[in-house]
């Protein structure tokens, strides 16, 4: 015979049992919330929103990775700084599918299949994961992973395999962490740099150390604005103004005389070279 005291432990164990499928798919619900206004906040240029997704510590980190190589950006501030600089609304169109969730007290992993048209560009096919943390018993995101799987689909034609085409805003472009530098490489051996210097700056100072203590790499570009003084290793100067184009050969140094915005293309293995030289000399005026 049941008991009313029977009858209510089991009425508990019953309620309970129903509740804990429920809380779980509460939880997948509220996961991917989050993650979709995300995008939608950041496509809006809503980079108020957008930050509160965020875990907004130096433990955030974004990586994008597509055939022209990875993207990564380590930290709220680098992170923060480099979409709000990007930001520009438009109309995203959005599908996600083949989600798969591994969902802890306080901490998450997501991963799906994202189609989308980001930043403009139709028929972008990804595989994307979030790690999620609970901040004050809100999920927010800590790492972001992004594989541009599209950009491997190689086009073929006559059995040739053709090369990978590529357009971006010059805003947009990928920032290195240690130059502040915008640049792109994997195009066709060559990459593509959007720069911003003040004026005052004298770059010799950070090619110390390379051969002729000169910049090793050639630049073909345009100045956007500014002025900027070129000098090569034979002596001779010359000044590049607003609206020139340029090619400067190697090896040059150069001193920015009015605050300088210019696009340059450079031959890729060089620009590595100079970029790796620049960012230790960077990094150690830091520490100082």
């Amino acid at each position: 015979m049941i008991t009313m005291k029977n009858y209510l432990y089991l009425l508990i164990l019953f309620c309970a049992a129903c509740t804990r499928p429920m809380s779980m798919e509460n939880q997948k619900t509220t996961i991917t919330k989050l993650i979709d206004d995300e995008s939608y906040f950041i496509a809006a240029a809503d980079t108020v929103n957008w930050a509160k997704c965020w875990v907004n510590t130096d433990e955030a980190q974004f990586i994008m990775t597509s055939v022209r190589g990875i993207w990564q950006l380590n930290g709220w501030d680098s992170i923060n700084a480099n979409f709000r600089r990007g930001a520009r609304p438009f109309k995203l169109n959005l599908k996600r599918d083949n989600y798969h969730y591994t969902i802890g007290d306080k901490v998450a992993f997501v991963s799906f299949d994202q189609y989308d048209n980001w930043g403009g560009t139709e028929g972008q096919k990804k595989k994307e994961s979030r790690t999620l943390r609970k901040v004050d018993d809100q999920w927010k995101i800590v790492h972001a992973n992004v594989i541009l799987t599209s950009s491997y689909d190689q086009p073929k034609e006559s059995n040739q395999a053709q090369a990978v085409s590529f357009h971006q805003r010059k805003e947009n472009l990928p920032v290195d962490e240690k130059t502040s530098f915008r640049h792109q490489g994997g195009l066709g051996g060559m990459h593509a740099g959007y720069v911003e210097v003040p004026a005052g700056t004298d770059f010799s100072p950070l090619l110390e150390g390379l051969p002729q203590n000169m910049c090793p790499s050639p630049h073909w570009g345009y100045l956007l604005e500014g002025s900027i003084r070129i000098k090569y290793a034979d002596g001779h100067e010359e000044t590049v103004n607003q609206g020139e184009v340029f090619y400067w050969p190697a090896p040059h140094t150069g001193v920015v005389l009015k605050d300088a915005k210019f696009i340059d293309f450079s031959p890729q293995e060089e620009y590595r070279q100079l970029l790796m030289h620049v960012g230790n000399k960077m990094a150690q005026q830091k520490k100082k």
